[in-house]
């Protein structure tokens, strides 16, 4: 099987998880390794069936550093996998669930790997990219005034933008020729 070679929403199904605690730090995670299943692209899903199986793995830490728990994250975890909040239950066998992980890229000791990041039930519909056009009328009355009196003042202190790549600048027009007269050279 191989690893998940980029970021993305997918649907997955778990295949192992552990318990990890830090050496570090108080924080406790749970270790949970993914078969891809499908990868939302757009608005719609790609099943992955006819490629060669790919996995993921992702720390879901459901303790912080400081020993506090990190509520979200145990209230994820219990929506999409049923997960009662027993670290003893992790030591069982999977939950046969279909869940929706959002990997990112996670760059570490040089090297690049890809890693669940977030996990959501299996039938939760992922927002659109950016912001609605409906919304966008309502940000802009709040915050247009203020954004276009920045605008303003960087146009006014920012350098001349280069020319496109790929695309010399226009030279400027010539200049009107003068007729030289070497009695304004000094000797």
């Amino acid at each position: 099987m191989r690893r998940l070679d980029r970021p993305g929403i997918f649907r997955a199904r778990p295949l192992s998880w552990s318990v990890r605690a830090s050496e570090t730090s108080q924080a406790v995670a749970l270790s949970i390794e993914f078969l891809i299943l499908a990868q939302f692209e757009g608005s719609r899903w790609t099943n992955w069936a006819e490629y060669e199986p790919h996995r993921v793995f992702g720390d879901f830490y459901v303790i912080k550093r400081d020993g506090s728990v990190n509520q979200t994250m145990v209230e994820q975890l219990a929506a999409s996998l049923g997960w009662s909040g027993d670290l003893r239950e992790v030591g069982q066998a999977v939950p046969e669930v279909t869940v929706q992980i959002t990997v990112k890229e996670d760059a570490y000791n040089g090297q690049v790997r890809f890693k669940a990041d977030w996990i959501n039930p299996g039938d939760h519909v992922p927002p659109p990219a950016g912001t609605a056009k409906g919304e966008l009328g309502a940000l802009q009355a709040r915050f247009g005034s203020l954004l276009r009196a920045a605008a303003a003042g960087a146009r006014r202190t920012a350098p001349v933008p280069p020319a496109p790549a790929g695309r010399a600048p226009s030279p400027p027009p010539p200049a009107e020729a003068t007729p030289f007269d070497d009695g304004d050279i000094p000797f």
